[in-house]
């Protein structure tokens, strides 16, 4: 299975059973781009090491956070007290508060190790649980890239027409009005598309259900200032409140807020 991994200093192994031996492929990624290099070992369980501190690791350490079932959810490597911190990505917040009630254990998998060691290992480590990780650098989750290449297509060919529009301001502002509505129109046909499966998939989910989905906030903020410039400032309320409606998440962002002192202001002074 092959999947998309952004931000990653190392991506995790891919293993491809051949008999009793593995074949390994590492991708890592630097400044210079993704490498990758191959090799053949016996394929291994990773298992957690009985000597590793559970109270106290020692230098460089994997640890892995587990359900009831001992099953992991989350895999990750530090030192000091890092397993024990809770500053993690907003899903792994999700999955612990709303599908765990909060409760889970931290288990040192193995501890006493360089820092490349440790890189190593929790690649290892990810690679045989991805199924069950809520990590968002995790070279196995599952996304379905027809769904993934889509969104990306849709998304910057609607960027191109704010772009566009936006050449358009100041010698032909009506056009520019026009483009700008159809922009947040097409945003419909991709904001709500989810490649994510899975864990990862199902939190995103949720967390959409909750707080909304993301439009193209620029695309709604340069279509209020033609209109109040226009001195259409009923219609730039009303293009602010249909926004808001179908794009929440985007409500909480300081341009959000922008644009609506924009707009309020406007509306008292009358135009």
């Amino acid at each position: 299975m092959l999947s998309c991994v952004s931000g990653s200093r190392r991506l995790a192994q891919v293993l491809a059973p051949t008999g009793s031996v593995a074949v390994k492929f590492w991708a890592g990624m630097t400044g210079e781009g993704i490498t990758l290099r191959v090799s053949e070992q016996e394929s291994r369980k990773l298992v957690p090491l009985s000597t590793a501190s559970q109270t106290t690791p020692r230098r460089n350490y994997v640890y892995g956070h587990f359900d009831e079932r001992e099953v992991p959810f989350y895999i990750g490597k530090g030192t000091g007290r890092r397993a024990w911190n809770d500053s993690r990505h907003p899903l792994w917040h999700r999955y612990v508060n709303s599908h765990l009630n909060g409760k889970y254990s931290v288990k040192i998998l193995a501890d006493d190790l360089a820092p490349d060691e440790a890189e190593t290992l929790e690649a290892e480590w990810i690679s045989q649980e991805s199924d069950t990780l809520v990590n968002w650098v995790n070279f196995g989750r599952e996304t379905n890239f027809a769904i993934l290449d889509h969104y990306h297509a849709l998304q910057s060919a609607n960027r191109s027409l704010i772009s566009h529009a936006r050449t358009l301001e100041k010698g032909l502002p009506n056009e520019a009005v026009a483009l700008y509505r159809q922009a947040i129109e097409n945003i419909g046909a991709y904001a709500s598309l989810q490649p994510e499966q899975g864990m990862v998939g199902q939190l995103l989910d949720e967390e959409r259900a909750e707080l909304g989905i993301s439009g193209e906030l620029v695309a709604l903020d340069r279509l209020t200032l033609c209109l109040v410039r226009l001195g259409k400032i009923a219609e730039a309320a009303a293009a602010a409140d249909e926004y808001f409606a179908k794009y929440r998440a985007d409500e909480k962002l300081q341009a959000a807020a922008a644009i609506k002192r924009r707009v309020s202001r406007h509306l008292k002074s009358g135009g």
